[in-house]
């Protein structure tokens, strides 16, 4: 696919690259250069606006327990602090 830089230095996903990604407005990306290559990463933003404090002192603490990296794969902020929740509780 080929996209045009705008005037402003932006740029508009084709669709079907959003709709795989399940991207929508207000996401937010990590941008990596790698030779000559842009590479973009979408990310998930825990904020605290987003997130009741005691959530994420719970993650704070569960992730302080010394959980294997395996665990801590979510898709979703809101999957993050359903397993959190439940660590929490233990």
């Amino acid at each position: 696919m080929i996209i045009k830089l705008s005037s402003k230095h932006q740029i508009t996903l084709p669709k079907a690259i959003a709709e795989a990604f399940h991207l929508k407005k207000g996401d937010v990306f990590e941008i990596e250069i790698k030779g000559n290559k842009i590479i973009m990463i979408p990310k998930e933003m825990i904020l605290e606006d987003k997130y009741p404090q005691r959530d994420l002192k719970g993650a704070e603490e569960a992730l302080s327990k010394g959980i294997p990296e395996e665990e801590i794969s979510f898709k979703s902020g809101a999957e993050m602090t359903k397993f959190l929740k439940k660590r929490v509780k233990k």
